[in-house]
């Protein structure tokens, strides 16, 4: 007499990665890595960022292990989340490429005195944008990281909360004290 077949559940899948069993990770990984890559091509136009998007997807949720939960079905949530972390990809590229042409506009802005060459002018603007990373680079770490998801990678106060695991009011906080921290740092160039 044979044994009935075992049907597996997503349910099931979930529990056994929430307790850390790599080869169901794994299996889940190999099952839908191709076609997630495919998914994610569509909204970020590139293999190897399309790739990118996919592992940290997959990475996020070994790391977040034990709180993972999915709603219906893995490949569901899998999409969902790759969805969401692309469309977050394209808008942060955008939003970073929108925040480097503002600065330009800004510096080119600035008076120029009328001694001043061209290459003093764009000499100028290479030592504000490298003042500008410095000072990023001076903040605090947890600082810094609400201020860059926040400004280059144009997250809401809410998403950077889920991100980093605090409150909405914590992420507030964090970035009035990088923005007073960035005043105070580029005084000079204001």
């Amino acid at each position: 007499m044979a044994l009935p077949d075992v049907v597996v559940t997503s349910s099931d899948l979930v529990a056994r990665v929430r307790r850390g069993e790599e080869a169901v990770f794994e299996q889940i990984y190999r099952e839908h890595y191709a076609a997630l890559c495919g998914y994610a091509l569509r909204w970020v136009r590139s293999h190897a960022l399309a790739e990118e998007v996919v592992q940290e997807v997959f990475l996020r949720i070994w790391w977040r292990r034990s709180e993972w939960t999915v709603g219906s079905t893995i490949a569901a949530y899998l999409y969902t989340a790759v969805r969401n972390s692309s469309l977050n990809r394209v808008r942060a590229e955008r939003t970073g490429r929108e925040w480097e042409e503002r600065t330009r506009a800004e510096v080119a802005s600035l008076p120029v005195p009328p001694s001043a060459e061209p290459a003093d002018h764009a000499l100028r603007e290479q030592e504000l944008a490298q003042a500008i990373e410095d000072a990023v680079a001076q903040l605090a770490p947890r600082c810094r990281e609400t201020f860059v998801l926040r400004r280059r990678h144009n997250l809401s106060y809410a998403e950077i909360a889920q991100v980093m695991g605090v409150s909405p009011k914590t992420v507030e906080v964090q970035i009035g004290l990088a923005l007073k921290a960035l005043r105070k740092r580029l005084e000079a160039w204001l």
